[in-house]
């Protein structure tokens, strides 16, 4: 994830333009801002269905995590390795989950970045390694969280678990797992706790469409880590926003191999979060629901089915391209580039359109290499 560069020019005018349109090109509903959609049971549902047990998900796997971590630390083997990395890689799947809802504790803590800055800056991380730094809380570099564990679990000498394994005789590679383990769960564990105890009943009932709303927060965290999706995920390692130079090692796991299950994640949890799915399952109110309530449409089509399409269409893609992605962004580069469009597409319909006929502005700042 690269940090985002602020682009100023031409906001003010650009949320005027969107609330002036507000009901007009998008059919439906004449006055879609004095809807009568429950705003609080989507919230309660998001909150309670998603957010929470997301959260508590992420907790758990990383405390699992830094279990698993400190037992390798203790008595570096094989064995003790390959119990880290699978916990490694079901706290990183569970990251992708919440990775979206970067608002009120998370982005008090600047949890995203924090937590998972990537590309990895390699060097560095070896530089705060020998020189036994363990500040983790700078969002501005690229030598920490789960990027950091992916290269120390798996990228040391030739990446084999022997190799791993030995590189552990130096205790400062021992030491600074731990730390950053520690501090991962630690972060998870601060942000579940402020859901649980005071933030989650501040968000189901901040009702309304103004910046700082429920209802602007899922739609700007929705649509900011979807670019991320975009950009960051597939975008920069496909060479798309490089005029063709691909950059594989840009990927988000590249010593893994986890970059394709991560991304595809991501692009899951957002699909799910839009249709109100819970963690366990079960449907319940969504964004879907809401564009229904309010019968937006576009061009003579239901806005909400050409959303639910889309997603489709860029799961599909996505799954079509072959793992790991460090390999298929040469070697399959059509195909990536493929689920980069597919993904793209989807930008109009939930950053454009639906923010537009729900009258919520769009408040984050752009990443210059975003077009859309």
């Amino acid at each position: 994830m690269q940090l985002l560069k602020p682009i100023f020019c031409f906001a003010g005018l650009a949320a005027l333009l969107l609330f002036a349109g507000c009901g007009d090109d998008m059919g439906g509903a004449q006055r879609p801002c004095e809807s009568d959609f429950d705003q609080q049971s989507l919230f309660t549902h998001i909150a309670e269905e998603i957010i929470l047990p997301g959260y508590a998900a992420l907790e758990l796997s990383a405390n699992n995590l830094h279990a698993a971590a400190f037992d390798f630390a203790e008595a570096p083997s094989t064995q003790t390795l390959a119990d880290a990395r699978a916990a490694f890689e079901t706290a990183y799947l569970s990251w992708q989950e919440v990775a979206q809802f970067e608002f009120g504790p998370a982005e008090a803590v600047a949890l995203r970045a924090t937590l998972n800055n990537f590309p990895l800056n390699a060097s560095a991380l070896e530089s705060k390694i020998n020189g036994e730094d363990y500040d983790f809380t700078n969002p501005n570099t690229f030598d920490k969280g789960f990027p950091a564990l992916d290269y120390l679990l798996y990228g040391l000498g030739d990446g084999s678990e022997e190799a791993v394994a030995a590189q552990f005789a130096d205790a400062k590679y021992a030491t600074f797992l731990t730390a950053q383990t520690a501090f991962i769960a630690d972060a998870a564990n601060t942000v579940s706790d402020a859901w649980k105890n005071g933030y989650r009943d501040q968000f189901v009932v901040n009702e309304g469409t103004a910046a700082g709303a429920s209802l602007s927060q899922i739609i700007n965290g929705l649509n900011e880590h979807y670019e991320m999706i975009k950009r960051d995920k597939i975008g920069i390692p496909a060479g798309v926003v490089t005029l063709g130079f691909t950059n594989p090692d840009k990927v988000e796991a590249p010593y893994s191999g986890l970059s394709l299950s991560l991304a595809q994640r991501a692009l899951l949890a957002a699909e799910r979060f839009y249709l109100g799915i819970g963690q366990d399952g079960q449907n319940g109110p969504g964004l879907d629901d809401y564009l229904e309530a309010v019968n937006a449409t576009k061009e003579g089509e239901s806005l909400n089915a050409r959303i639910q399409q889309q997603f489709e269409a860029a799961k599909a893609a996505l799954e079509a391209v072959p793992a790991p992605l460090r390999t298929a962004v040469d070697d399959n580069n059509d195909l990536a580039v493929t689920a980069y469009n597919e993904i793209t597409k989807q930008i109009v319909n939930i950053k454009t359109d639906m923010p537009s006929v729900l009258c919520v502005a769009i408040t984050y700042i752009d990443n210059p290499s975003d077009s859309d």
